[in-house]
């Protein structure tokens, strides 16, 4: 049976893609253009950004930027809410992108959805996820979907993959994820995840040998971090990529106080070994039934005080997110899944995961998140 947090994190990252492409629909003027390798790594959002300093600060901070989906966003819209995390302190950015999305069919690249994401954040240090799990999904090219993860042609293809975005990575992107909450896969599919270690190990070689600076692993839950196959499955990772959002392990669909927020962090990490921690996403919801709108501003202030004891060990913080789904959105989001049991609770924690609510107003937390990030850009 798969646990109420893994649905929701399923259907989170599902309701993330569909919003994401809804922005960039507002923003791209034609559709996706398939091109080889070569076509793509001339053009200029693959090189140095020369708005950036050549070495990146000790921390950097970001936040999930999408701007109110209600009315549907404009372009000035999205760069408006860019522009406010930019000034609350975010210099960093996670962009997620799916490998189907990516190369369609063998050795054509469909680059246009991330090439937008990278020009819509200049000036800003980036977190790539390429999404080959995605929570319980395994995520391939149609062509390779039913192949296993260590067989030699998805092995071979993801390596042309990387080649292909070499200069990206090699000039932009600071952190490479392979797979999303690839822990909650592998445990509802154990008979693959030999083959996925496999695939992981190789990626990793891939990368590093096209950028050797490049932090490369694969994004796991905060309590499948702890378990003794992930441990093994990134002991040869460059760091530890997380998701956390303060559950209580093994109580499904159940929040911690947000006073030991500040504790919960430190002992996560120290429960971890000493590789660099990222966090791809963090957040609380504000929903009275899980939190509430106060205890969301407690859970913000607990994360930069962890912040600030762990130092550099974090390189990295994406807070999860400025603005609420829309309430009707994530029930269609629910509904498409099939999901019946606890879907108002699952309703109820997608829905309010947000600094600001639907309409734009702001919640206690978002003023501590502001004052917090600009301390600590200084």
């Amino acid at each position: 049976m798969i646990k109420w947090i893994a649905i929701s994190m399923l259907v989170l990252a599902f309701a993330c893609w569909v919003i994401f492409m809804i922005v960039l629909m507002v923003l791209m003027s034609s559709g996706p253009t398939a091109k080889p390798a070569d076509q793509w790594q001339t053009e200029s959002w693959m090189q140095a950004d020369d708005s950036l300093p050549d070495e990146m600060p000790t921390r950097v901070l970001a936040m999930t930027d999408l701007p109110p989906l209600e009315p549907t966003p404009t372009a000035q819209d999205v760069a408006a809410a860019i522009e406010k995390s930019k000034q609350a302190g975010c210099d960093a950015a996670v962009i997620t992108v799916s490998w189907p999305s990516l190369e369609p069919s063998a050795g054509q690249y469909t680059f246009d959805e991330l090439k937008q994401s990278v020009e819509l954040n200049s000036g800003r240090f980036l977190f790539l996820g390429i999404q080959v799990v995605n929570t319980t999904v395994k995520d391939l090219p149609a062509d390779l979907q039913s192949k296993s993860f260590d067989d030699p042609e998805v092995t071979s293809r993801f390596r042309d993959l990387l080649q292909a975005l070499a200069p990206l990575l090699q000039h932009r992107i600071k952190f490479l994820s392979v797979g999303n909450e690839t822990d909650v896969y592998l445990a509802a599919n154990s008979n693959e995840a030999a083959a996925f270690k496999t695939f992981l190990d190789k990626a990793y070689e891939n990368a590093k040998a096209i950028s050797p600076d490049l932090l490369v692993g694969t994004t796991l839950t905060d309590g499948g971090a702890l378990r003794e196959d992930c441990r093994e499955l990134v002991a040869g990772m460059d760091a530890h990529f997380l998701t956390y959002y303060h559950g209580q392990h093994g109580l499904e669909g159940t929040f911690k106080d947000p006073a030991t927020t500040k504790r919960d962090l430190v002992a996560l990490a120290a429960e971890l070994d000493q590789r660099p921690i990222v966090f791809q996403e963090i957040g609380f919801p504000a929903h009275p039934s899980l939190g509430s709108p106060e205890k969301q501003a407690v859970f913000v202030d607990g994360v930069f005080d962890a912040w600030q004891e762990l130092g550099p060990r974090v390189p990295m913080i994406n807070y999860f997110m400025m603005y609420d789904f829309p309430r009707d959105f994530v029930e269609g989001q629910i509904s498409y899944y099939g999901v019946t049991d606890e879907s108002q609770r699952l309703t109820n924690f997608i829905g309010s995961l947000g600094l600001h609510e639907t309409n734009g107003t702001p919640r206690p937390a978002w003023s501590t998140f502001e004052a917090r990030g600009q301390q600590a850009r200084q």
